[in-house]
């Protein structure tokens, strides 16, 4: 089946570290979300809870007349102590910007301090992933969700080595096109078809 990973608009917080803080898309995060849904079909849509996510899904889908499926799984990393603050700003202090190295460098023994582990976030997109085979959603299905999410399940379904993912860069409205499959032993996989930027 094919599916569509796209990343939320901006909200105009460039450069911050916004986990679970939430704030709504701009006018240019709209403007992004419309310029890689116009023009394209899906039979479902799923999204993460999280409002600048959540909010253009929910409009799209009615829109469409389609339903939204609100999926807690596809929410972006709970960056804990970080979450909400300028990147740039944390880098200034020096065991900071040594702890943040260490995140990016191997996320799964170096979490953000209060915040999600790895092994939680990773079981959450191969859940998420999962529940996406599920046989009345023939597809394809759009995902509405974060650049953390897409890159977990790049690593999940491609196999992709999840360091070399930080590489990848998966602005506002990046949408990633994967043809996708669950096998019958539960593994997820699939290749990437298209990617596509605002």
């Amino acid at each position: 089946m094919l599916i569509d990973l796209l990343r939320h608009g901006t909200t105009g917080r460039d450069g911050y570290l916004d986990g679970r803080t939430d704030h709504p898309l701009s006018a240019d995060g709209r403007a992004q979300f419309e310029a890689q849904t116009t023009h394209r079909d899906w039979l479902t849509i799923v999204t993460s809870p999280l409002r600048r996510a959540r909010e253009a899904a929910q409009r799209l889908a009615e829109a469409r007349n389609l339903t939204t499926r609100i999926d807690e799984d596809w929410a972006e990393l709970d960056f804990g102590l970080w979450d909400g603050r300028r990147k740039s700003e944390l880098e200034e202090e020096p065991a900071i910007r040594a702890a943040l190295a260490a995140f990016y460098r191997d996320p799964s023994t170096n979490p953000p301090p209060g915040g999600e582990s790895w092994a939680s976030f990773e079981m959450r997109i191969g859940r998420a992933l999962t529940r996406l085979a599920h046989p009345a959603d023939s597809g394809p299905v759009l995902v509405v969700t974060h650049a953390g999410p897409i890159r977990v399940a790049l690593h999940q379904v491609c196999g992709l080595p999840l360091d070399g993912l930080w590489a990848l860069r998966i602005g506002f409205g990046t949408r990633i096109r994967l043809n996708f499959e669950v096998a019958t032993d539960a593994r997820v996989w699939g290749e990437i078809v298209e990617i596509s930027q605002p």
